[in-house]
């Protein structure tokens, strides 16, 4: 059992590292970093420290040197350790040093102080034997994911020093943030007391004062946060405005002019600020410097990989380079040019996968691979048996994770996304029943996620989502009474999820959709079945765009299609040519046949007023 708070106060260490000698570089850095740390003070005074820094931790290799007699220096060293950090890697799986420092501590303390810091690897490869085996009902040891693509460094640090210091680890974080910010501003010559965008345009500066080593270091630590930590924030956030000067400020970083004093680190990173600043610009619709900073980032990192072909880190980020320049492709509407680089990406993703078949990261790339081809199929080519293929790829890849990670929120979430594509796809090819069962193992899978964590509005989302789309399949079916029932209850469902979250905009448009496609059923029935044309139009009201962008562009979109109808229907052949005029500037400059967020064929959906006017002229 572990020792009570009493106890472990008058220990000597907050931890113990133990790790296998491959991994030394990084304990090394570990160590300093979280003997460095200094808690914020709201987070101290709650903390059980006395002080703000972490209590020394222990390092077997360096503090073991004078000892006589290894093994039992080890155990007295773990026994005075408040926590043990084990460094794991396939390195460390294989050490039996490592598991031996593991069942001690577990001995003496139980399993509650044990932490995982993944390094490489992945939880299949990379935890010691005693790490994978249990004892009864105990929990696994929390990761802090150290990976190149994981939590990102200083988020996975403060993983680390959050049960170190007894602090919530939410609480850690948005004070953390907070100091981050204030020293981010004192850093940069306190511009960010002002604004954020004033602070991180001065890194340059600030960095050109410093010596080569420590500008280096400075440098390199300042882009990363702000690439990482304050991106994820700010994106959060919704701050597109801060989140691109940030993204110009790590940019800034790395000089253009300068690349050929950059090392193959720093020109990665540049490649990653570029990813960021381009994915903000195309946002914003400027598709122009969008492809500028993807394609430059493109090159360095085509670059960077032709010099060490079989170099994970820069296949990994080639291929990013690869997915974004496919993509700004598709939203330029040039499908060929897409297809090459999602082709490319999906080439370099199943080289990961072959290199580190256990790393599930890798082979979750080779997921979002196929799904962008079976995205594009569809899509843009309007192709939904090509489309299917890939999707069924897709599956096939995420039924491999799953295997080792069965209850994994994420993998579960890509694998609802992927059997919502999959049964759009059978839609689409009147495969109607076979898309209704897709639907219902996506229900499944949504259901228990939900069940798992109510408060989760993302999973309410994507519930609400499933349900649009099987009541479309109600529809598309025939049965237009049960497709009515489920669409007028999905509309009130929204509206409660709405009223719950009054900041989320997704609920209302959510339950827009469903009154949408309501009227579409009943302009699908017969005219006795349905209301009067009055209470259509009064239903659909005003088509006009609540907002800017294209979800509500499309939203608006559809109801003036189905306003067209309406009225061609009740007999008013003016008023319907007028309405369709004003949305053809839309589909005429629409490169994909299927809409983005609700997948609908606006050509399609107009053809009943085209096929009726011309049947009227006869």
């Amino acid at each position: 059992m572990p020792d009570s708070a009493e106890a472990q106060v008058g220990r000597r260490y907050s931890a113990f590292i133990s790790y296998s000698r491959a991994d030394t570089a990084f304990a090394r850095r570990l160590h300093r970093k979280l003997e460095a740390y200094r808690l914020p003070g709201a987070v101290a005074a709650a903390s059980h420290l006395r002080g703000r820094r972490l209590k020394p931790l222990f390092r077997d290799r360096d503090d073991l040197t004078a000892a006589p007699d290894l093994s039992g220096a080890v155990r007295t060293a773990l026994a005075e350790s408040d926590n043990l950090i084990v460094v794991c890697s396939p390195a460390a799986a294989e050490s039996k040093w490592v598991a031996w420092e593991i069942e001690v501590f577990r001995k003496q303390h139980g399993d509650a102080g044990i932490l995982a810091a993944l390094v490489s690897g992945d939880s299949q490869t990379a935890l010691p034997p005693p790490l994978r085996r249990r004892r009864g009902h105990g929990r696994q040891p929390l990761a802090a994911d150290f990976r190149p693509n994981g939590d990102g460094a200083q988020m996975a640090l403060l993983k680390l020093v959050a049960p170190l210091a007894g602090a919530r680890l939410d609480d850690l974080i948005h004070r953390d943030g907070q100091r981050r910010m204030r020293q981010l501003a004192t850093g940069l010559g306190g511009a960010l007391a002002a604004t954020v965008v004033v602070a991180v345009l001065s890194v340059v500066a600030v960095t050109a004062r410093l010596d080569a080593a420590t500008q280096r270091s400075r440098t390199n630590g300042l882009s990363q946060f702000m690439l990482d930590d304050l991106r994820k924030g700010l994106k959060a956030a919704g701050r597109l405005d801060l989140l691109t000067e940030v993204d110009r400020a790590a940019l800034q970083a790395y000089p253009g002019e300068h690349l050929d004093r950059l090392t193959p680190e720093q020109l990665t990173e540049r490649a990653k600020a570029q990813h960021a600043l381009g994915e903000d610009s195309e946002k914003r619709g400027d598709f122009k410097t969008a492809r500028a900073q993807f394609e430059a980032a493109w090159r360095a990192t085509a670059t960077l990989l032709s010099a060490k072909p079989q170099d994970t880190g820069r296949i990994f980020t080639h291929a990013q380079s690869e997915y974004w320049v496919g993509f700004i492709d598709w939203r330029e509407g040039d499908g060929v040019g897409a297809r090459k680089h999602f082709e490319a990406y999906a080439r370099l993703a199943a080289r990961l996968a072959s290199i580190e078949p256990n790393n599930n990261d890798y082979v979750m790339e080779t997921v979002y691979a196929a799904n962008n081809l079976g995205m594009l199929a569809l899509r843009h080519d309007g192709d939904p048996e090509r489309a299917e293929r890939s999707f069924r790829a897709a599956l096939a890849d995420l039924a491999v994770i799953l295997e080792r990670k069965p209850t994994d929120h994420d993998v579960l979430n890509e694998k609802s996304d992927a059997l919502a594509w999959l049964a759009d796809s059978q839609r689409l090819q009147r495969h109607l029943a076979d898309a209704a069962a897709t639907r219902e193992a996506q229900g499944q899978i949504l259901t228990s996620l939900i069940a798992r964590d109510p408060r989760n509005i993302e999973d309410r989302a994507d519930m609400l989502s499933h349900d649009l789309a099987v009541a479309r399949i109600v529809a598309a079916q025939g049965d237009s009474r049960n497709a009515l029932a489920r669409f007028e209850a999905g509309r009130r469902a929204a509206l409660a999820l709405s009223a719950q979250d009054p900041d989320n905009k997704g609920f209302p448009r959510q339950a827009r959709m469903f009154e949408l496609f309501k009227v579409r059923t009943w302009l699908s029935m017969p005219a006795s079945a349905r209301p009067p044309a009055p209470e259509i139009v009064r239903t659909l009201g005003d088509c006009t765009p609540t907002a800017p962008g294209p979800t509500a562009q499309e939203i608006g979109d559809f109801c003036g299609v189905l306003l067209a109808r309406a009225r061609a229907q009740a007999g008013d052949w003016r008023g319907a040519a007028t309405v369709l005029a004003a949305l053809q500037q839309h589909l005429a400059i629409q490169h994909d046949i299927l809409t983005a967020r609700f997948g609908l064929n606006l050509a399609d959906e107009s053809k009943p007023v085209r096929i009726a006017r011309e049947e009227r002229h006869r």
